[in-house]
């Protein structure tokens, strides 16, 4: 799947004095939240609210600070699903590069920690970010992604698709 060219609505994320002032109207409206994510399960319950909060989000400032956040607590719990909702729900509304952005927080997430289920759904979203950056005609980090999806599925206890996986990457070595 190629990404679609950047459409006229789109923009820069907004600057770091926006993004001070987005923090300070957040501990406004959302007193504590940020606090609530000091746990896995916390993590992923802040996550999934400020994606549905950032959605309806009408400053701009405010909706990257939260999507930011929402990337930031997936990444740190694990999920993968929700890391790839915000990342998706920005590229929407910003001009950034989306596919790199999800590549590098992926790998940050540690695969040794992660549950069967939350690994295959990480193998799953590294597969989906290397067909973009293949379309895109980015070799090198289309097989940086497959590879994050082999070791995924490896972790997740399922072969067939990690076959299937390892078999992808090594068709995006041939020129």
């Amino acid at each position: 799947m190629r990404q679609l060219p950047a459409a006229a609505s789109l923009e820069a994320p907004p600057s770091a004095r926006i993004l001070v002032d987005a923090r300070a109207e957040f501990d406004r409206r959302y007193p504590g939240l940020l606090a609530r994510g000091r746990t896995t399960a916390g993590a992923t319950l802040v996550a999934e609210a400020l994606i549905e909060a950032a959605i309806t989000e009408e400053d701009r400032g405010l909706k990257w600070f939260m999507l930011a956040e929402a990337q930031r607590m997936a990444a740190a719990s694990g999920n993968a699903a929700a890391l790839d909702r915000a990342i998706v729900l920005a590229s929407a509304t910003y001009e950034f590069d989306a596919v790199e952005t999800e590549y590098r927080a992926l790998k940050e997430i540690p695969l040794r920690i992660l549950s069967p289920p939350r690994a295959a759904a990480l193998a799953e979203v590294a597969e989906k970010v290397a067909s973009r950056a293949e379309g895109d005609g980015r070799r090198d980090l289309a097989m940086s992604a497959q590879s994050l999806a082999i070791r995924g599925w490896q972790r997740a206890g399922l072969m067939e698709p990690a076959k299937r996986a390892a078999i992808r990457h090594d068709e995006m070595r041939l020129p």
